[in-house]
């Protein structure tokens, strides 16, 4: 009997619209006041908890699968306190200016 590996491409995935979501793109500052490149995210309402932790996490995978092996920043992600908001945020290795300014432009890769 012959057996044929499953494609390892094939997978299920549900989609829901981010059309309407506000994202915010901010230099912002760090508790020790390093530069921290983050982007805000506010889905529209009626969307659920679930839909922010989903799109948190697809943005946070794509900005892994998008950050150059020589970066040694960290994707970081949180839900804020009001309801539908969330932020993805770069916890920067040297926080530089230069480094504030790469990150700054990935995260920007999200709003393209």
């Amino acid at each position: 009997m012959a057996t044929t590996n499953p494609s390892p491409h094939i997978v299920q995935i549900t989609v829901f619209d981010l059309q309407n979501a506000a994202l915010n793109l901010v230099l912002a500052k760090n508790r020790y006041g390093t530069p921290q490149p983050q982007l805000d995210i506010v889905l529209p309402s009626g969307s659920t908890h679930r839909h922010l932790s989903a799109a948190l996490h697809a943005f946070s995978a794509d900005l892994e699968l998008r950050t150059p092996a020589s970066e040694r920043w960290i994707v970081q992600s949180e839900r804020l306190s009001e309801p539908n908001h969330g932020r993805i945020y770069l916890e920067l290795a040297e926080g530089d200016h230069a480094e504030a300014m790469r990150g700054m432009m990935l995260l920007n890769t999200l709003l393209c």
